[in-house]
C-alpha cells in the first residue's frame, strides 16, 4: 500500500504549471529522499508512464491520454456521483441532487433521497430551476468563466432587481469559502446546502446540492455543511478534479 501511495505522490506532483519536474523536484513533492524518488521515478519511466526530456525533466507520458480516454468514453458524472450522492443521503436523511448550467436555468441531472418524513424535498432529474435563487444557482453561477457569467448575472440582477455589487460581494463569498446555504430563497420553509464539483481542467460546471425543510437543515446546518463539502471534493476527486 505504501508504494502505491508513493507512486500516486509521483503523479500528484504534476500539474498546471508543473508539466515537467527535476527528480530533486519530485523527490520534495513526494517528501522522500532522492536516492528512494530515483528508483520510483526509473520504475515508471521503464513502463512508460514517465517520459525524460533532453534536460533531464520528466513529464507525464501519453499513456495518461489514452486512458483518460476510456474513462471519458465508460463513465459520467452521473455514474460516479450516484454512490457519493446515496451515502450522503442516508447520512443526512434529506435529498441529495446534481446539477449543472444550461441557459439561464440550473437543470436536474441526478437526485437521490433516503427521507421517510413526508415533508421532504422533491427534485426531479429534468427540472429546471431559473439561476436567480437558491445555494445551487449561486454555487454554479460562483465558479462559471467570466465570460459566461456576464450574461447570466444581467439576467439574475434584472429579475431579482438585486444590486450588482451585493451580487458579486456574495458570489466572491462562495468561491471564497467553497459552499453556499440558502434558506427560504426558492420555496418557502426550504433551505439547501451546495458545493462545486470540479472536473480534470479544475472547471466547475456542476454543484452537489443537499435540500431539505430548514426545521430539520438550519439545526444541523454546520454538520451539514461538512458532509456536502467533502462529498463533492470526493465526486470531484473521482472525476479528474
Amino acid at each position: 500500500m505504501r508504494a502505491v501511495q508513493r507512486i500516486l505522490g509521483v503523479f500528484e506532483c504534476f500539474g498546471p504549471g508543473h508539466s515537467s519536474l527535476t527528480l530533486q523536484e519530485i523527490a520534495n513533492g513526494i517528501d522522500l529522499p532522492k536516492s528512494t524518488a530515483f528508483r520510483i521515478v526509473q520504475s515508471l519511466h521503464k513502463s512508460g508512464y514517465l517520459v525524460r526530456l533532453h534536460d533531464q525533466r520528466y513529464c507525464l507520458s501519453f499513456r495518461f491520454i489514452r486512458l483518460a480516454g476510456l474513462v471519458e468514453s465508460t463513465v459520467g458524472i452521473r455514474e460516479i456521483a450516484r454512490p457519493i450522492m446515496v451515502e450522503l443521503a442516508d447520512k443526512t436523511k434529506e435529498t441529495v441532487a446534481i446539477h449543472t448550467v444550461i441557459g439561464r436555468n440550473r437543470v436536474c441531472i441526478d437526485t437521490t433521497s433516503t427521507a421517510s418524513s413526508q415533508l421532504r424535498s422533491v427534485m426531479q432529474p429534468g427540472m429546471q430551476i431559473p439561476l436567480n435563487a437558491g445555494s445551487g444557482s449561486k454555487t454554479l453561477m460562483a465558479f462559471m468563466p467570466e465570460a459566461e457569467l456576464a450574461p447570466a448575472l444581467a439576467h439574475v440582477i434584472r429579475t431579482s432587481r438585486r444590486v450588482r455589487s451585493d451580487v458579486l460581494s456574495e458570489l466572491a463569498k462562495i468561491r471564497k469559502q467553497g459552499f453556499a446555504v440558502s434558506h427560504g430563497e426558492r420555496v418557502a420553509g426550504m433551505s439547501a446546502i451546495s458545493a462545486p464539483i470540479a472536473n480534470s481542467q479544475d472547471e466547475v460546471r456542476y454543484c452537489l446540492t443537499l435540500n431539505g425543510p430548514t426545521i430539520r437543515i438550519k439545526p444541523k446546518e454546520k454538520e451539514f455543511v461538512a458532509l456536502v463539502v467533502d462529498a463533492a471534493q470526493t465526486i470531484s476527486l473521482h472525476f479528474g478534479g
